[in-house]
C-alpha cells in the first residue's frame, strides 16, 4: 500500500509539473501572437501610408518611446516626434518590408525584444536594400506597445534581388 501511495502522489506531482508547464507556454505563445500583431499593424500603417489614421498609428507606442531611424539626425522621443516622423515617412520615404512572419521575438514577461531583416526601397537608383529593425514592447494593461525602435543599414549597403 505504501508503495502505491508513493506512486500516486508522484503522479500527481508529475500532471501538477505538466499543467503549469503548458500554462506558462500558453501564455508564452499568447503574448508571442499578441507581438506579431502589434508588429503588423506597424506594417500596415507603413504599407497603406494613410496619413488620415496617424493618430491611430501613434497608439501603438509609449509616451516615452525611443525611435531610431537610419539618417544621424533621426532620433526621436516620444508620441509626438515619431508623429512627425511618421507623417514625413509616409509621405517621402521608401517603401519599407517588414516580414513580420520572419521577426524572430524573445519575450520575458512583459518585456518583448525583437529583430528582423526587411527592404527598403526602390530607391532613386531604382534598386532596393536590406533595412535591420530591433527594438522592444512591453505589455500595458491590455496590449503590447513600441518601447523602443531602432533602423539601420549595414554597411556596405546589401541590395534585395
Amino acid at each position: 500500500m505504501r508503495v502505491s501511495n508513493k506512486i500516486l502522489i508522484l503522479f500527481i506531482v508529475i500532471v501538477i509539473s505538466g499543467t503549469s508547464y503548458a500554462q506558462i507556454n500558453n501564455n508564452d505563445q499568447i503574448n508571442r501572437v499578441e507581438v506579431v500583431q502589434v508588429l503588423q499593424q506597424f506594417q500596415d500603417g507603413y504599407s497603406k501610408r494613410d496619413t488620415l489614421i496617424v493618430d491611430k498609428f501613434i497608439e501603438l507606442f509609449t509616451d516615452d518611446i525611443v525611435y531610431m531611424g537610419v539618417a544621424s539626425h533621426e532620433f526621436f522621443k516620444g508620441k509626438e516626434s515619431v508623429r512627425k516622423l511618421t507623417l514625413w515617412d509616409w509621405e517621402r520615404w521608401f517603401d519599407l518590408k517588414i516580414p513580420v512572419d520572419k521577426v524572430d521575438i524573445r519575450i520575458d514577461n512583459e518585456v518583448a525584444c525583437f529583430d528582423v531583416v526587411g527592404e527598403s526601397g526602390p530607391w532613386r537608383n531604382g534598386r532596393t536594400y536590406e533595412i535591420r529593425m530591433v527594438g522592444s514592447l512591453i505589455k500595458g494593461e491590455n496590449n503590447w506597445l513600441f518601447k523602443q525602435i531602432c533602423f539601420s543599414y549595414p554597411a556596405p549597403l546589401k541590395e534585395v534581388e
